[in-house]
């Protein structure tokens, strides 16, 4: 993967993104496995293993580019999390529903899935799920001129990045040193 790189006014502040030939294999891998989770035999998982494959080929499209493409699969992969009581899958589906909305330019939709992304993130507990959306919401505030919000959900990841030694720690910190530049 190539790095991100933040840079204060440009549009989608430190999105990562993938060689084409990255993305290509990441599309095809997430297109097999949700192939192979609907060919599975059914059973109890058939239908959560179907759900979270759709769900990964919605993040792979949105980082390949196509993000009215992750909306289709996404949105309804969230609808179906939410009614069938896969909180996991809901949380998940939602922010890359919200990513796939950011960069499809469609704010208050992004805003409002973001929002309870992280809010369901917190309630579960789920620490990897929170550090995940509070950066792809600092990046989305830096995008829509609201850069103290933005320093602080990037502080806040930061802090649990820290917590669980993730390596993606640098990342947040290279966001809030061009933020701090910037300002």
């Amino acid at each position: 993967m190539s790095e991100s790189r933040f840079v204060v006014g440009q549009r989608h502040f430190g999105r990562l993104t993938r060689t084409p030939e990255e993305n290509d294999a990441a599309l095809t891998a997430a297109r097999a496995d949700l192939t192979s989770a609907v060919e599975a035999a059914p059973g109890d998982a058939a239908g959560s293993a179907v759900l979270d494959a759709a769900v990964d080929l919605a993040e792979a499209l949105t980082i390949a580019g196509r993000e009215h493409e992750a909306m289709t699969l996404a949105g309804p992969a969230a609808g179906v999390a939410r009614e069938t009581g896969r909180d996991e899958t809901l949380r998940c589906a939602l922010l890359v529903l919200a990513t796939a909305e950011h960069y499809a330019d469609e704010e208050a939709e992004a805003e409002e899935h973001f929002r309870e992304a992280l809010a369901l993130a917190r309630a579960s507990g789920d620490r990897v799920l929170e550090h995940y959306t509070l950066h792809h919401v600092g990046r989305f505030l830096v995008d829509t001129a609201r850069t103290d919000e933005a320093v602080e959900c990037f502080t806040l990841c930061l802090a649990i990045r820290e917590e669980l030694g993730e390596p993606r720690a640098e990342s947040t910190r290279r966001a809030l040193a061009a933020l701090s530049s910037a300002g």
